[in-house]
């Protein structure tokens, strides 16, 4: 079931879709809903789901790891 979203978004951006939607001869929604699609897919491959064991380790590895990594705490 599709549902309308409003947002706003940098003219220059909506230009380069438009043009590109209609090179490809394809609708904006379309355009836009693919990307959010992959970005979606990126972000959950990101995140652990099931954890099968632990792995032993000294606080200072963690912190390196932690520190070496973009973590974002929800």
């Amino acid at each position: 079931m599709k549902k309308k979203l409003g947002t706003a978004l940098d003219e220059d951006v909506i230009t380069e879709l438009k043009v590109l939607a209609a090179k490809e001869d394809r609708k904006l929604s379309q355009l836009i809903e693919e990307a959010l699609r992959q970005y979606l897919k990126r972000k959950q491959g990101r995140v652990v789901k099931k954890t099968e064991g632990s792995l032993k380790t000294s606080p200072q590895v963690v912190q390196a790891v932690l520190e070496e990594e973009e973590f974002h705490a929800t």
